[in-house]
């Protein structure tokens, strides 16, 4: 009974097997529309661009380092203070070097004095030696008397020359010691602002290039002009030219794109961590109110184009395929075979929404930015799209229906 039973339930489950089978295989290939973005195909404006990170720098700076040692005196300026060409900002003890200027003062006078005194001695033996020579004609003196009284006169006439050569060596030397009594003025040598102001009253400012405490007395910007230095990688220095456009975005306004053209370009490379950059420098149009200042970091943004427009798409609604040669693929598996490969052939093509089905669409790409790609043949202006969902466009074949997304839905 119970194989009766049994029988009867499986000839049913083939009876219903063989009707909803077709059924459900019509249902899945000619029914439901697949939902996907729809857009439409324009032209667009299109940026390629390269990323690079920096910091920003006064156009004109000078950090102002003592000549000679001594004492800070005095101080006349606080940071962020606004000076003048000239201006005195601080002041050190000028003791010692009053001092030597004193001395060389009283070194050149005797030396001046000496030469008075070499010329008084000089116009006597002249005199000496003329009226010898007058004797010495009238036969009244020997050549002894007249020799001796010549080589005086000559004499003479070379220790005036040393004299004048040893107050001109004095003079050298009290004007030696001037400039360094004038180098404890510290001056400022543009107009500009106080920006950085490290040294205080009571400390020795020393003549240093190097970091040491008291090398740096103070530093005067021109704060109205403001450049960014960047650091482009080395695989993408081709591509950046003199005059190229830039958006430098600074640390303190992220959002806020500061225009900008590139103006110099290192020819030699540095190295950080074991990368090579090239220092880019982006002279800026700021406006003033941003108040940006030195050693803010920044990024930036150098665009390889004009913007001109271009017919384009998204760059997510550009499909990629790559066929290999079948003969590669037997080399890819063959371990032994190390003969070069031929190269991957990549086609591209986006989906076509035409009549409510989808046609995958041969095209060929151009430039391209971070939102659009550029497709130079195979779309023209009014061409309807499917952008999206990826998983859903890249699933689509020639022919299956498609509908737009209903609103609220994402496409991504």
């Amino acid at each position: 009974m119970l194989k009766k039973i049994s029988r009867k339930w499986l000839i049913l489950a083939l009876v219903v097997a063989i009707i909803a089978v077709p059924v459900v295989l019509k249902s899945r290939s000619g029914g439901r529309a697949v939902e996907v973005d729809i857009q439409t195909v324009a032209e667009q404006e299109i940026r390629p661009s390269i990323l690079a990170s920096g910091v920003m720098v006064y156009r004109n700076q000078v950090d102002l380092t003592a000549e000679v040692t001594a004492r800070v005196k005095e101080i006349h300026v606080k940071e962020g203070d606004a000076v003048t060409a000239g201006q005195l900002l601080l002041r050190l003890d000028p003791a010692n070097y009053l001092n030597e200027v004193n001395r060389d003062v009283a070194g050149e006078r005797q030396e001046l004095i000496g030469i008075e005194r070499q010329k008084v001695a000089l116009e006597l033996k002249r005199i000496q030696f003329e009226r010898t020579r007058k004797l010495f004609q009238s036969g009244m003196v020997g050549h002894s008397v007249f020799d001796a009284d010549r080589n005086a006169l000559q004499l003479a006439e070379v220790e005036l020359k040393a004299s004048q050569a040893s107050a001109k060596r004095a003079e050298a030397t009290l004007a030696e010691a001037r400039d360094q009594l004038a180098k404890t003025e510290i001056r400022a040598p543009i107009a500009g602002r106080v920006v950085v102001l490290p040294i205080k009253v009571g400390e020795v400012a020393i003549p240093s290039t190097s970091s040491l405490a008291g090398a740096q007395l103070l530093s005067i910007a021109d704060t109205s002009a403001t450049e960014a230095e960047i650091k482009v990688d080395e695989g993408d220095i081709n591509r950046v030219v003199l005059g190229q456009d830039v958006s430098v975005f600074a640390a303190a306004w992220p959002d806020k794109a500061i225009k900008g053209k590139v103006s110099r370009i290192a020819q030699s490379t540095t190295v950080e961590n074991g990368a090579r950059a090239y220092k880019v420098t982006i002279g800026l149009a700021v406006d003033p109110a941003m108040a940006l200042r030195s050693g803010m970091s920044c990024r930036a943004e150098l665009f390889l184009s004009d913007g001109r427009k271009h017919l384009a798409v998204p760059v997510e609604a550009v499909i990629s395929e790559s066929h290999e040669d079948k003969a590669d693929k037997d080399d890819k598996d063959d371990a032994a075979d190390t003969s070069p490969k031929k190269p991957v052939d990549e086609k591209r093509y986006v989906v076509v929404v035409r009549d409510g089905k989808a046609l995958r669409v041969a095209v060929t790409s151009g430039v391209f930015d971070d939102r659009w790609q550029e497709i130079t043949h195979g779309l023209k202006v009014g061409d309807q799209i499917a952008v999206g969902p990826g998983k859903s466009v890249r699933a689509l074949a020639n022919g299956d229906r498609v509908t737009r997304l209903s609103p609220g839905k994402n496409a991504k």
